[in-house]
């Protein structure tokens, strides 16, 4: 009998780019522009320097470029290092399921140069990782889930990522599958009460593992390849369920085309919120001294989230980009929500503090679960305001034009690359089909900095 993974691996190895419809490729340039700045972005964070670091210390084979650098280690630690970045400043992309689908990025860039692969097997991997890991939700969706963070799937689609653009037959694609998901259950406590640093690191890990179980395949390394349907194996143990035809079916509408884009950095049910926030400053210009109470409504699934995060308080980035009430506060205090004010000045900041303690937080179930807000904004002289957003800039409702994803993307990236590199590279990404390899399009991702790790 052909196992799931099997099946998977057919429709990974027979997918092409000339296969993708315009508007896919189109789409798949547009997060990969996206996702490069969010990494660009985070280059100076702590995090994602200390794992430069370590990777500079333990060597490897020179065979990946970490975003931003001049310096190449092995694939999988390149993996590793790019998922962080474009993760940490929670300003890439989303679905509505909850999950960071431009994960795969990472494994895709790393497979892709390693092999001197081009544009286009750069741009297939990406649509390949997106159809895998949010396929993966809606065959699972019937499950609970309780317990595992939804970074599981991406060991299994990074693994797929890298197999492909490894060149792996669909017996080797299928093992890669099968020894990633041997070890692809995330504890869903990267994710609850006071955030650390690996909230950000996760996905990132997912992506390292998924691209050294390929490099393992690629070498004749077998694994189980009953993982995902077996007695216990992934749907019967981690989800509690499991849709079968859903992972066997060719790619047919393409998920990629449910990425969302994040206009601020933190937590995407907050992206609604801070646009109602704004949108009432805006209008009704509002002296923030002049607040007494502000009232969030929020679907079942964002409000749940928010509650269960509200007790760690503001103790560190993780938490403050978590969280609704702060995001809210500081839109209506700066007219604006910026990168700095998840650093710790700008969380403990007094004034955004006294506001913040002025947030609730209301269930109201007629709200859509993970997307919809109402924001109430309630004077000291008895005025009130209110802005209703059902869909935030940047969902797919209410999508972002490239001009806007280029506006973002220069917003992240000539700090770290100089005006003149920023343009170049952002010409490259949305040309990237056209490139026979990616050497080009990395130097010009270089940091003007280079910091050596």
């Amino acid at each position: 009998m052909t196992t799931l993974v099997e099946h998977i691996a057919d429709w990974v190895a027979d997918l092409e780019y000339e296969d993708l419809p315009p508007a896919v490729a189109t789409k798949a340039r547009h997060v990969l522009l996206d996702t490069l700045g969010c990494a660009l972005g985070a280059l100076d964070a702590k995090p994602v320097r200390l794992a430069r670091r370590v990777a500079r210390e333990q060597g490897g084979n020179p065979q990946a470029t970490p975003v931003g650098s001049s310096w190449k280690t092995s694939s999988e630690q390149a993996a590793f290092i790019d998922g962080l970045a474009l993760r940490y400043l929670d300003l890439n992309d989303y679905t509505a399921a909850g999950s960071h689908p431009s994960i795969n990025v990472a494994p895709a860039l790393a497979a892709a140069e390693a092999r001197g692969l081009g544009g286009k097997e750069l741009l297939l991997g990406l649509t390949l990782g997106y159809e895998l890991q949010l396929r993966l939700r809606e065959a699972t969706e019937r499950g609970t889930q309780k317990g595992w963070d939804h970074s599981t799937g991406v060991h299994y689609s990074s693994a797929a990522v890298a197999a492909k653009l490894f060149g792996l037959p669909p017996p080797g694609i299928a093992h890669a599958l099968a020894i990633a998901g041997a070890h692809a259950s995330t504890l869903a406590e990267v994710r609850k009460g006071r955030l650390s640093m690996w909230k950000a690191a996760a996905e990132a890990m997912a992506a390292r593992n998924g691209t050294f179980a390929a490099i393992l395949a690629r070498a004749g390394f077998t694994g189980p390849l009953t993982i995902l349907e077996g007695g216990s194996g992934y749907g019967a143990v981690v989800t509690g369920a499991l849709d079968a035809e859903v992972l066997r079916r060719k790619p047919q509408d393409y998920a990629i085309l449910k990425s969302c884009v994040k206009a601020w950095p933190c937590v995407f049910v907050a992206q609604a919120p801070i646009a109602a926030a704004l949108a009432i400053r805006s209008r009704e210009k509002i002296d923030p001294a002049e607040i007494e109470r502000i009232a969030v409504y929020l679907g079942k699934f964002a409000y749940e989230q928010q509650k269960s995060f509200l007790p760690a308080g503001l103790a560190t980035r993780e938490t403050a980009d978590h969280s609704v009430p702060y995001c809210v506060a500081r839109a209506l205090l700066d007219g604006e929500v910026r990168v700095d004010h998840f650093d710790e000045k700008g969380f403990t900041d007094p004034r955004a503090l006294a506001l913040f303690d002025r947030v609730s937080l209301e269930l109201a179930p007629e709200l859509p679960d993970r997307m919809g807000t109402r924001v109430e904004v309630s004077l000291r002289n008895g005025r009130r305001f209110a802005e209703a957003v059902p869909c935030p800039p940047g969902h797919t409702d209410n999508p972002m034009s490239e001009a806007d994803l280029l506006k973002k993307f220069f917003g992240l990236a000539e700090a770290v690359l100089g005006k003149e590199r920023a343009e170049k590279a952002a010409d490259a990404v949305l040309h990237v089909e056209k490139l026979s390899n990616l050497s080009g399009l990395l130097e010009n991702l270089r940091s003007a900095a280079d910091e050596n790790g």
